[in-house]
């Protein structure tokens, strides 16, 4: 049994309704309590991303907003967290054409380690 803040990942469930994007893009997210932190997006898709930020206090269900390099702030809530890295989901999906420029021109393989 769980019994820590922390809700299992949905990773291994493959129930997604669009594929992710396996990224390293430089962003930054703002709780509603919190100072703005620098984070590395591992993966995205239109609804939602998988972030690394090694020492995240974020509860599960909170909200937040967040960027993606230059692109935001986009609102959006955390779905699951296990240890340091973060899924959350946009309150509103990404339009295809920002996801593609995000996937196309901000990735950074190699950046974050």
């Amino acid at each position: 049994m769980n019994t820590s803040n922390e809700a299992e990942p949905q990773e291994g469930s493959n129930q997604r309704r669009e594929p992710r994007h396996v990224v390293q893009v430089a962003g930054r997210y703002r709780s509603r309590v919190g100072a703005s932190r620098d984070i590395w997006i591992k993966d995205i898709s239109e609804t939602g991303c998988r972030f690394f930020d090694k020492f995240s206090v974020l509860p599960v269900d909170s909200a937040i907003t967040f960027r993606v390099g230059t692109i935001g702030p986009i609102s959006a809530k955390v779905r699951w967290r296990e240890k340091s890295v973060i899924g959350i989901q946009f309150d509103t999906p990404l339009h295809p054409s920002v996801l593609e420029h995000i996937v196309r021109t901000m990735d950074e393989p190699g950046a974050a380690g």
